[in-house]
């Protein structure tokens, strides 16, 4: 979710860029389309956002009014997965901090709260339980840029900061909402550990298209009548090989695809795919 229609900042892109890094094509919803405090637009219901959205990520929300904070609990509460990121919250829709502790108004749903931050002159490791459920190995993971110092009140810990100071916190938490879920980014991740968030949050849709080409992405969307789709680039010069794990047609020319069956890429060749 974005607030400002001139552009993407820094802290968005890097939740998107994430995104298309593991076969997602993400949609930007702007506020305005969901809550609107003015009254002037219509918005929509948690529950359906819910079910449009499964998973909505809200990366820097800094103003924002109380109905529409209200809204995003809602929409955890419905079933939906909210990934919040930092400052969200932090502010009204006048741009004054709240007396409340932050996240502002969402702290007993997310089960965290957080009362100092810190910029990052350098990037901090990021580290994690055991029984995290992140995929982790492997790695190279990094807060950067900013860190909120979270502290659980009901929350689970899904990764921390690696530092004699910052250590003393959490870096992004995780409780269940109702029918859904919060999780809560107290810094800007670096791709690996933003990988490795939506990896675990965007499990639907995933299967089988995960063991790719270094230079292939295979994003889907979903068609007017309810059809999976697939659009398979290949971001090189040099020609690749998808061994499809599911079976397909090409909208472009109809040819049939079994499962197991190699589909050819040239150099920057694309193909859109539907599964059948």
């Amino acid at each position: 979710m974005n607030d400002a229609a001139a552009g993407i900042d820094e802290p968005h892109a890097r939740f998107l860029a994430a995104d298309a890094d593991i076969l997602f094509a993400a949609r930007v919803v702007q506020l305005s389309d969901v809550d609107d405090p003015r009254g002037e637009r219509e918005g929509v219901s948690p529950a359906e956002a819910a079910r449009r959205h499964p998973v909505l990520v809200v990366p820097a929300l800094y103003l924002a009014a109380d109905s529409t904070l209200d809204w995003l609990a809602e929409y955890a509460r419905a079933g939906g997965h909210l990934v919040l990121g930092p400052r969200t919250g932090y502010a009204d829709h006048e741009g004054r901090a709240r007396h409340e502790p932050a996240p502002g108004r969402l702290v007993d749903a997310a089960g965290v709260w957080y009362d100092e931050f810190s910029n990052l002159v350098e990037d901090v490791p990021v580290t994690a339980p055991a029984d995290t459920p992140l995929a982790l190995e492997g790695r190279s993971l990094r807060a950067t840029r900013w860190a909120d110092g979270l502290n659980l009140d009901g929350a689970s810990l899904l990764a921390g900061y690696d530092h004699p100071h910052f250590g003393r916190w959490a870096a992004i938490t995780t409780r269940e909402a109702g029918s859904g879920r919060i999780t809560y980014v107290g810094t800007v991740p670096n791709l690996d550990l933003a990988k490795a968030l939506f990896v675990w949050a965007c499990p639907v849709g995933r299967a089988g298209w995960q063991d790719l080409p270094d230079t292939v992405t295979a994003t889907s969307a979903t068609s007017q009548d309810g059809r999976r789709l697939r659009f398979v680039h290949n971001w090189s010069w040099t020609p690749a090989v998808v061994r499809l794990p599911v079976a397909a047609s090409d909208v472009l020319n109809d040819h049939p695809y079994e499962p197991g069956e190699d589909l050819h890429l040239g150099s920057w060749d694309v193909h859109v795919l539907v599964e059948i």
